[in-house]
């Protein structure tokens, strides 16, 4: 983990890494599985909005390593099911809160960020992208 302190500024409001998660021996929650776990007896339910918000706030906050390195973070893999519709979250927001929070880590082979829009799965025309201005946030590539 001493390897990621010269990517993590102490001073930045906000404290987001996309790396992949086969760089470094760190934990990464596969948020897709244990989501759809959480919520798969519910899918039919019109609150189903409502409950997968609370399944991934319980998911996220138990996850949540504090390292004598690093500090608090969390590592998601997996996060196509975040930008489904149906589920109604407002990810930028999440993200941009997880992120003041602790350190929030992402699998970076998950997608791209190009001029500050992270795209799911690479695809520049996507809808499915997150717009991540005034969210400070580095790529880490095979450099750990």
């Amino acid at each position: 983990m001493k390897g990621l302190t010269k990517y993590i500024n102490k001073d930045s409001r906000h404290k987001l890494l996309f790396m992949p998660f086969s760089s470094i021996e760190i934990p990464f929650i596969d948020i897709g599985q244990e989501l759809s776990k959480a919520i798969e007896s519910n899918i039919d339910n019109k609150r189903l909005s409502l409950i997968a918000d609370d399944a991934l706030e319980k998911i996220i906050s138990s996850n949540i390593v504090n390292d004598k390195d690093i500090g608090k973070y969390i590592a998601i893999k997996n996060i196509g099911i975040l930008f489904e519709p149906a589920l109604k979250f407002n990810l930028r927001a999440k993200i941009d809160s997880w992120a003041k929070s602790f350190i929030l880590i992402i699998d970076s082979n998950e997608g791209v960020v190009v001029n500050n829009i992270f795209y799911l799965a690479g695809d520049l025309k996507s809808s499915y992208s997150i717009n991540l201005t005034e969210i400070s946030n580095k790529t880490i590539y095979n450099e750990i």
